[in-house]
């Protein structure tokens, strides 16, 4: 505890002390002459219990003291314990969303691989297809007497 704190906790004895002394005696001589215990005949008796009061006063009073900071130590522990475990889970969510980010990253280039596979094999056969096709024209256009070099270019470039 800070200097402070301790310096209050003295303070607070200080002023509370002698309630708690008064408090302690009255109940040992209760304890002690059960019967007519207020009487002056007591006083005597209450005098002598001065001392036992004030050392039992004192124990409760350093039993409560040290209670008291015991329970809010266990409280701050508890606090820390519980953000450690809240950052803990955090980290743990965190790590699970990377994993699911990497798992759905691949599944989605896998996804675009295979259309882009698609994609490519359609334009091969394309140009493959276009290709026989200007072969088997240009086969045909000799055979027939056609020259096919004189024909006008079509808007794609290409003669046929």
């Amino acid at each position: 505890m800070n200097q402070q704190n301790e310096s209050r906790w003295i303070g607070r004895h200080a002023v509370i002390a002698p309630f708690g002394i008064f408090a302690a005696t009255v109940l040992l001589t209760y304890l002690s002459e059960q019967p007519q215990w207020l009487s002056l005949d007591n006083l005597k008796l209450a005098s002598d219990m001065v001392d036992l009061g004030a050392v039992l006063y004192s124990m409760a009073a350093v039993t409560v003291e040290l209670g008291v900071r015991i329970m809010f130590w266990a409280l701050d522990e508890r606090r820390k314990w519980r953000a450690a475990a809240r950052e803990e889970g955090r980290e743990e969510g965190r790590e699970e969303g990377r994993e699911e980010g990497r798992e759905e990253g691949r599944e989605e280039g896998r996804e675009e691989g295979i259309a882009m596979g698609i994609e490519r094999g359609r334009e091969q056969g394309r140009e493959a297809a276009e290709r026989e096709f200007e072969a088997w024209l240009y086969r045909i256009a000799r055979e027939k007497g056609i020259d096919l070099d004189d024909l006008p270019p079509r808007r794609n470039g290409s003669r046929i």
